[in-house]
């Protein structure tokens, strides 16, 4: 049998083992996180599905890739359930501030929820951008769930190559 010892460092070992993974999904991850508030129009009556919604997840994972070659800093947002038409899209200070709406679309006619982990509503997600860009050239589209926005770096901040001559 384990001494009193040897039980309290290895609960010590698991516990800080679990801090550290929360760390680092922290970390990795946090950014994604994302805040979704209902919206429902004054005086309007919510539908079921909103009203289960409402009481489902607040909180939602909106996570993100940001590539960068030497034109452009493309971002890659997964964003499932929704339309292109869902989205508006700013630049501000180096950052892709991505705005939407995801609604409940469908309907229920039997049973209950026993899971909502879906969250649903009004959201903004910040995304850092690495350089410089010129948003007046950006392009956007929304496929299979992803948004993919693509923003030309400036001028200032494009990559220029420059060759060694041999003499």
């Amino acid at each position: 049998m384990k001494t009193f010892d040897e039980l309290r460092q290895g609960l010590e070992h698991a516990w800080d083992q679990a801090v550290e993974g929360w760390r680092h999904l922290r970390d990795r991850a946090g950014a994604a996180l994302t805040r979704f508030y209902p919206l429902r129009p004054r005086g309007q009556t919510p539908t079921r599905e909103e009203a289960h919604a409402r009481r489902g997840a607040s909180w939602g994972l909106l996570a993100a890739e940001v590539l960068e070659d030497d034109d452009a800093v493309e971002v890659r947002l997964e964003a499932p359930g929704m339309q292109a038409g869902d989205f508006d899209l700013s630049v501000r200070d180096q950052t892709l501030i991505i705005q939407g709406e995801k609604r409940v679309n469908r309907q229920i006619d039997d049973g209950r929820y026993h899971v909502m982990e879906r969250a649903y509503g009004a959201f903004q997600r910040n995304v850092p951008l690495p350089s410089p860009v010129d948003d007046s050239g950006a392009e956007a589209s929304y496929q299979e769930g992803v948004l993919v926005v693509r923003l030309p770096r400036t001028r200032s901040a494009r990559t220029r190559r420059i060759t060694v001559q041999h003499r």
